[in-house]
């Protein structure tokens, strides 16, 4: 693939384009074939019932049924807005209807395909921006999430956006006109309205630069301008939950009940339903979050604080559910078996998704051990808080697809590298 990826990279105006095609019709191939629905009750149920909602023009809202999420009810901020609205700009333009929104997550994963081309490229050379691309245009891992309904795959585009429009300069990182942090922090706004853990980019810059030795007033004045285009985009939606939940609302209401469900007897290191919560009542979904909210964050904290062993033992259980393969994927692509998959196709499936995982993960820590000194730094720092976030919650596999994205330019990196040596091997034995 290398010595291909190298010969095309000449062309690369024409090739990109085509690992986009090539990634969209993938993605799109599998999502027609497998073709799964949202579970009820589910977090994909959410998302499809909230945009309908502002596709028909009555704002972020949801009706809590004995049947699952619906379209309609009350003003809802119980998850992000971002993947909702990208919904809903093509319900609007195109009609509603889970095909289309299958169709639009494939879209954004193949979209993702640009920004990661660009890292890589930006850190290695072209070739290695194409093999990035290609990585990514191939993953079994990106590709069995597309056509399932949860916001990952489209905060993965996002996140990978965000990456690049950070101030990277011609040796690395580089101060940034006061416009170009600001449009960088506007992006990682717009990728932390779809998940909050965005904002992690904040602080890795901040801890990128002092670990330069670029001095404490630069990384202070970049990430104030970082935030303050962060904060233009999210200062709006802040209000207006605020207002329409009557509590204080920074992005959205699931706060605290993510902390109760990684801080809590039944705590597993993996998401498990905080029955404990359900069972309080409340006379409609709106309240019922807001309650969840509060409640989950006290009940969480005096967990945690009245359980410390337990706390050190959740903590390694959540790194490890956060690296685990992405099998978890096809659970939902036969929609916790509302459409189970052909008979035969799951072992294969299965075997493809964590050969493809490892093999990613294992170019990966090759490059980045070899590539940009910056890149590299900011990797290990944005690594260690995405794990440490989600020490604080819980972890899932899927949570670690965004860091695929990361990890995509290091991977394209090792493979020109890996090609290179191989050639010299050759050339070497030759006659």
């Amino acid at each position: 693939m290398a010595s291909l990826v190298s010969r095309l990279s000449r062309r690369n105006y024409v090739v990109l384009p085509g690992l986009v095609l090539l990634a969209f019709g993938l993605r799109l191939w599998f999502s027609e074939w497998a073709q799964p629905v949202p579970p009820p009750f589910s977090d994909a149920e959410y998302y499809d019932a909230t945009a309908r909602s502002l596709a028909r023009g009555d704002g972020y809202r949801v009706l809590f049924t004995d049947q699952g999420f619906r379209p309609g009810g009350e003003a809802t901020a119980f998850y992000p807005p971002g993947y909702s609205f990208f919904l809903a700009a093509g319900y609007a333009f195109f009609g509603e209807g889970i095909g289309l929104a299958r169709g639009l997550n494939a879209a954004a994963g193949a979209l993702t395909v640009v920004p990661v081309y660009w890292l890589g490229r930006r850190f290695g050379g072209t070739a290695a921006g194409l093999a990035a691309g290609v990585l990514v245009a191939l993953s079994p891992s990106l590709i069995a999430w597309t056509p399932v309904l949860l916001s990952e795959t489209w905060f993965t585009f996002l996140f990978a956006l965000a990456l690049a429009f950070l101030p990277w300069g011609p040796g690395g990182t580089e101060a940034g006109s006061p416009g170009r942090l600001l449009g960088a922090g506007v992006v990682v706004g717009l990728a932390a309205l779809a998940r909050g853990q965005a904002l992690l980019l904040l602080p890795a810059w901040s801890l990128l630069l002092l670990w330069q030795g670029r001095g404490s007033r630069l990384a202070a004045r970049s990430t104030a301008l970082l935030t303050l285009g962060a904060a233009a985009v999210l200062a709006p939606w802040a209000a207006r939950s605020s207002l329409a939940l009557d509590s204080p609302v920074l992005l959205s209401t699931n706060f605290g009940y993510n902390l109760r469900v990684g801080h809590a007897p039944y705590a597993s290191g993996r998401y498990e339903t905080p029955h404990d919560l359900w069972s309080e009542q409340a006379p409609d979904f709106q309240a019922l979050e807001v309650l969840f909210n509060d409640e989950g964050r006290q009940r969480a904290l005096d967990y945690a604080l009245s359980h410390p062993a337990r706390e050190a033992e959740l903590a390694a259980r959540k790194v490890v559910a956060l690296w685990r393969p992405d099998t978890d994927a096809l659970t939902w692509v036969d929609s916790y078996g509302l459409t189970p998959l052909p008979d035969g196709a799951r072992v294969p499936l299965k075997a493809l998704i964590v050969a493809g995982y490892i093999t990613l993960l294992a170019l990966a820590a090759f490059g980045l051990a070899r590539c940009a000194p910056d890149y590299r730094r900011f990797a290990f720092v944005f690594l260690a808080l995405w794990a440490l976030a989600h020490i604080v919650f819980f972890g899932e596999p899927r949570y670690h697809l965004p860091l695929l994205a990361l990890l995509a330019p290091a991977a394209g990196r090792a493979v020109i590298l890996l090609q290179r040596r191989a050639s010299r091997l050759l050339q070497s034995g030759a006659p």
